[in-house]
């Protein structure tokens, strides 16, 4: 297999990250974001950037953890970072279908309050199916003004555009870190033997 090129995922500005998976490199040894797959959610030069962390299952779902509405209560509850971790953001994450001129799959991230969530619920009433796509996220991971842009220039970081397989759910934090793994392996050799490295470099 060919190895993974790592790139920027946006048609309209090469500096704008917004709507791209970042993946921490095997160096990054930052407990917060060790191992993890982001999505970036916002990207702005003058606010900075936004994200959460995809790739980190709390093992509760929302409605163990708070009170939503009734349609909402098995949604998987993911740690997202760690700013503001005591606060919940619920999103929508629609994974779109393949454009023909585009040739990469399309993530949509819609970020949903209390009353939007209600909302949702009402339309839905009645339907025994239950929302898809819908993940819950305990705190956010947040960039100052060019730090994103800092951190990936000094090779903190990866770029990759959103895929399926990147942003389907996962159940377990192995199952988590194991994806990440995936990724190592598909970009080369260097990337796979780094990322089997321990914690503790002395333990090797």
């Amino acid at each position: 297999m060919r190895p993974m090129e790592p790139h920027l995922h946006n048609p309209t500005s090469p500096s704008n990250f917004t709507g791209s998976i970042l993946v921490a490199v095997p160096t990054l040894i930052d407990p917060h974001f060790r191992r993890s797959i982001l999505f970036i959610t916002r990207h702005e030069k003058e606010e900075g950037a936004f994200g959460v962390i995809l790739n980190r299952p709390c093992g509760q779902t929302l409605g163990e953890c708070s009170d939503p509405p009734e349609q909402l209560r098995d949604v998987p509850v993911f740690e997202g970072g760690p700013v503001e971790r005591e606060q919940l953001l619920l999103a929508r994450i629609q994974l779109m279908e393949k454009e023909e001129e585009e040739g990469d799959d399309r993530a949509r991230f819609e970020s949903l309050d209390r009353d939007e969530a209600e909302l949702f619920e009402a339309q839905l009433e009645g339907n025994d199916c239950p929302p898809t796509g819908f993940r819950a996220f305990a705190g956010y991971a947040g960039w100052t003004s060019g730090q994103l842009e800092r951190e990936i220039e000094e090779k903190s970081w990866l770029i990759l555009p959103p895929t399926k397989p990147l942003l389907l759910p996962v159940e377990t934090l192995e199952e988590g870190i194991a994806r990440w793994r995936g990724i190592m392996k598909e970009l080369g050799s260097w990337y796979r033997l780094l990322a089997e490295a321990p914690d503790d470099l002395s333990l090797n």
